[in-house]
């Protein structure tokens, strides 16, 4: 399928319970900022039904999910980078799988694990 062709131009501070999530757009680039990883999860969270709670399928499954997404957001010609307090943590769009940012994505994980909620 080609792809759509969206052309954005957008400028965002969305709160979601108690979390600011800035989006930014221009053309084919949308970037999603997340405070910290607690926030990421908190929101994540917020948007998913008791039904779409993480299966058996474990890790396997999410990342399942996202390669789903991935092609998505191929097939629309965007690309989408979400990030957690500034940093990359994960791209959709740059290719025929997510592109993970691992040492973020770890260390903002471990870094929740201590901080209280």
């Amino acid at each position: 399928m080609m792809p759509v062709g969206l052309e954005l131009s957008a400028q965002l501070l969305l709160t979601v319970g108690q979390d600011n999530v800035m989006v930014v757009a221009e053309e084919q680039y949308v970037l999603v900022n997340f405070q910290d990883h607690a926030a990421l999860e908190r929101v994540a969270e917020s948007f998913s039904s008791p039904s779409s709670k993480p299966s058996s399928g474990g890790l396997s499954a999410l990342f399942d999910k996202a390669r789903e997404i991935n092609q998505v957001i191929l097939q629309l010609g965007l690309i989408l980078d979400v990030r957690v307090n500034n940093k990359t943590y994960i791209e959709f769009g740059v290719g025929p799988t997510p592109r993970y940012a691992v040492g973020n994505a770890l260390f903002g994980k471990l870094g929740s694990l201590f901080k209280g909620k």
